[in-house]
């Protein structure tokens, strides 16, 4: 904290808009913030910011802003709401789970979390281990990171995934990702790094985006073909000898195994799957081989393919490990939790977390836990002491490990495979991030599901379903002190810029709160998160002020190749391209693709009467999910209505000019947009904007903000035979549509 010449006190932190978790300084007056701007002494970010930043303080003080506890006083969903006590609303709460608990056992309650972007996930982890529960946990990390993760943790044990240094990479695969639109600071970054030296950027997307005119080799792939086309770069990677023999040899499994596999999938017969030439293939494999260093920045648009998404992630893994784009400047980096930094240890969220308290009995109760193996604890239990083994501590697992959402509604609705009773929600929009919305609806307006509660900064459609609602602090409101969910042992800290407003209250009071209403008081003795931080803090000689001051703290020593030290942390100590850990589960060991459930190749009856080829997604600036739809804040003028993108000769076919509301329709539903030509765009595909409600709508019945009018997941497809097996992603991308005109 320090005092400008003005009188004006400034604090420091991150922006916690996005998980880049960028270093600002927040400047205030009198309580309140006045602006905030990039901090240039961050050791990270040095400065940099995006536009999220400038409408930071219209949106910590827009009117909608919840800022006392609320409880449901007539129907759900009616609107009708009396105010209560926070010590109200944790006792009344804390008895109704206790007495579910006790009718139902303690896999009844469920729990929805939001993207990281701050808030640690531990508290809610030890709750739920303390109460019994099998981390019943259901988020949208499910088709955004988390498959991820654990693939990455059943082939090589480290994820690497996100930690890219393109700083010096001299090529660039963005595989599903427009950074342009989604990652401002890695937009910034590719831009400015062309300009000193040669890099070569592939750009994977059925989309024409300003990522992709920047690209050197740009494939225009159809929806859901994604591990097909992964395979076919292993085909021409391996097969012209375009690896590294030496680290195949010395660091890996399986390599024979997935030469056998990848000969199914030649450029001839995957340009036949894909639509993109053969040529193309050919020269983007060679180019990312032969370029490097080279990474792939995370793409959230793979997690979301359903059938195909986690075992696209395999191909890239198995691609970065054999090229020798592993642990090198450019590549991906390695980054463990455990490490010294000053000299001890930082506290993980693992050692918090508590989960030796789960039996296995009780950890088998996790809903999905023989159906989506790899993300449940049935796939954690496997890797856990393989990566305690190297690691030192123990395995990270607070938001590694995930239950089956899409069998959640059913679960309220039907009771089977059992009742969960009760949800809590912190962060987090379930209406408008999981797929079919209609059932979710359904769901959560069920009286089968008897205690809802909600935490939120505004009254979303969910929070509208919602038995108690309670007001979250911000980010500016919250101190911060976090390795990044045991990613490393970088620690981030950050100062609440201004005390809360109303009874707001930050995730760790929230989960204590709760815990202290359902009897484990003795195990929650930090009454706040500074308390909590200085304790997680101790071993290293840091201070939370220390913390603060710094931004960012890095670890004593970094290794860039950990693994000749350690082995890898996998049942062989290698990369295993055939993965022991996936043929325990039962799932073939090795990557293969299938068709999407509703291409036109597998369905080709249903593709007559829905003749397009249905994308849904793609962020834009400065909206995140969600988030940002209010009125008066600055995002909403920027970008005042959903936007399907079309090619103009298939509009033109249609009769839909530009800037025509349409019909968007599959067969879940359909949902109205206005059309935007893109002529880059595949002829038989279109790609509508994602999560869109209407907060200046009427809320509650029966409108809900306009929640079904423009949502896209009106239209997904999530039944559970078509979902993702190895991680329970449902099918956000390669659905059947057709688009009509709609009324003005």
């Amino acid at each position: 904290m320090s005092t400008s010449a003005e009188g004006s006190v400034i604090k420091k932190t991150h922006c916690q808009f996005c998980s880049n978790m960028c270093g600002v300084l927040v400047h205030t007056e009198n309580g309140k913030v006045m602006d905030i701007r990039g901090n240039p002494d961050h050791p990270l970010t040095r400065g940099f910011t995006c536009e999220r930043v400038r409408i930071a303080p219209k949106w910590l003080y827009h009117p909608g802003q919840l800022k006392f506890p609320l409880k449901r006083a007539g129907g759900r969903g009616e609107g009708k709401w009396r105010r209560i006590s926070w010590d109200e609303a944790m006792a009344e709460i804390g008895h109704k789970l206790l007495s579910l608990k006790k009718e139902y056992g303690p896999e009844t309650l469920g729990v929805f979390e939001g993207t990281y972007r701050g808030n640690d996930y531990w508290p809610r982890a030890r709750f739920f281990s303390l109460f019994g529960n099998p981390h019943n946990i259901f988020a949208p990390g499910i088709i955004c990171g988390i498959n991820d993760m654990a693939i990455n943790m059943a082939v090589m044990g480290d994820v690497t995934t996100y930690g890219v240094d393109m700083s010096n990479s001299k090529c660039v695969v963005y595989w599903g990702c427009d950074p342009s639109e989604s990652n401002m600071r890695g937009w910034a970054g590719i831009l400015r790094g062309r300009k000193k030296r040669d890099i070569k950027v592939i750009v994977v997307d059925p989309r024409q985006t300003k990522t992709a005119d920047i690209a050197d080799v740009w494939l225009r792939l159809r929806p859901g073909t994604d591990t097909a086309l992964a395979l076919a770069w292993l085909n021409v990677i391996i097969n012209e000898g375009l690896y590294d023999e030496d680290f195949v040899e010395k660091w890996t499994v399986g390599f024979e195994e997935i030469r056998q596999r990848v000969q199914e999938y030649d450029p001839a017969r995957v340009a036949e799957i894909t639509g993109v030439p053969a040529d193309l293939i050919v020269q983007a494999a060679r180019m990312y081989a032969t370029s490097g260093p080279a990474c792939m920045p995370y793409g959230v648009a793979i997690d979301q393919l359903g059938l195909n998404g986690t075992r696209t992630e395999q191909c890239k893994i198995i691609l970065r490990a054999i090229t020798g784009n592993l642990g090198v400047p450019g590549g991906h980096v390695i980054t463990r939790p455990g490490e010294p930094v000053n000299g001890g240890k930082f506290v993980t969220e693992a050692e918090l977390s508590m989960m030796h308290l789960l039996s296995p009995e009780q950890r088998s109760r996790q809903m999905g836990f023989d159906v989506c193996s790899l993300v449940t604890l049935k796939g954690w239990s496997l890797v856990e002491p393989l990566l305690e083994r190297t690691y030192g501590v123990p395995a990270p697992v607070t938001v590694q490990i995930q239950a089956h959402t899409t069998m959640l509604w059913r679960s309220i609705l039907t009771g089977k495979p059992y009742p969960v009773k009760a949800l809590l929600a912190w962060g987090s929009n379930p209406l408008a991030w999981a797929g079919n919305t209609k059932l979710v609806f359904e769901a959560l307006k069920s009286e089968n599901l008897e205690l809802h509660v909600v935490q939120e900064l505004f009254m979303t459609p969910s929070a509208q379903l919602a038995d108690y609602v309670l007001p979250a602090a911000s980010w500016l409101e919250r101190d911060l002190c976090t390795n990044m969910m045991d990613f490393g042992s970088l620690l981030l800290g950050g100062e609440k810029a201004v005390s809360p407003m109303g009874e707001r209250r930050d995730i760790y009071e929230l989960f204590r709160g709760l815990a202290v209403a359902v009897g484990q008081e003795d195990h929650w003795p930090w009454r706040s998160t500074e308390e909590v931080s200085e304790y997680r803090l101790k071993a290293t000689g840091l201070s939370f002020r220390d913390l603060v001051d710094r931004g960012a703290v890095f670890p004593d020593t970094f290794d860039m190749q950990p693994w000749k030290k350690t082995g890898f942390p996998t049942p062989s100590g290698k990369v295993e391209l055939c993965s022991t850990i996936l043929d325990r589960l039962g799932y073939d060991p090795l990557p293969y693709y299938e068709e999407p459930p509703e291409s036109p190749i597998r369905l080709p009856g249903v593709a007559r009467e829905y003749p397009l080829t249905l994308n849904t997604g793609g962020n834009f600036m400065p909206m995140f999910h969600s988030e940002f739809m209010q009125e008066g804040i600055g995002a909403r003028e920027k970008h005042p209505d959903p936007l399907v993108d079309i090619h103009p000769e298939t509009a033109g076919k249609l009769g839909i000019s530009e800037g025509d509301w349409v019909y968007i329709e599959t067969r879940r539903g359909r949902i109205r947009q206005r059309a935007r030509y893109n002529q880059g765009m595949l002829p038989d595909v279109v790609n509508c904007e994602a999560s869109w409600w209407f907060p200046e709508r009427p809320p509650y019945e029966p409108d809900f903000s306009g929640l079904f009018e423009s949502n896209a997941n009106v239209l997904t497809l999530d039944d559970p035979e078509w979902c993702d097996e190895l991680s329970g992603g449902w099918c956000n991308r390669a659905l059947a549509c057709r688009i009509y005109k709609a009324p003005s």
